[in-house]
């Protein structure tokens, strides 16, 4: 089961209660919504394994386990796809 942790080679600040990045490498910026910005926090000081996360996800959000999870796999895709999250061997 991978890890999952924020790229340390990145800018980024919650402003209104959203995050903003800024991908520092190509001057770009990304912003998350609210329930992305939870996510992103969830993973502001350590490394987590995706069940981790959507366990969070779950206790914080009224969401159904099957519409949490496929969001969370394609925010997790976006996100490994630009470069903003690492993910590493557990």
């Amino acid at each position: 089961m991978p890890l999952y942790s924020l790229n340390p080679d990145l800018a980024w600040r919650v402003i209104d209660g959203e995050v903003v990045i800024l991908k520092i490498k190509t001057t770009t910026y990304y912003s998350l919504d609210p329930v992305g910005s939870f996510i992103w926090r969830s993973l502001e000081n350590k490394s987590r394994a995706r069940e981790e996360i959507l366990d969070d996800l779950l206790a914080e959000f009224e969401t159904d386990r099957t519409t949490a999870s496929t969001d969370l796999d394609e925010l997790v895709a976006d996100l490994t796809r630009e470069e903003l999250l690492l993910e590493q061997a557990a």
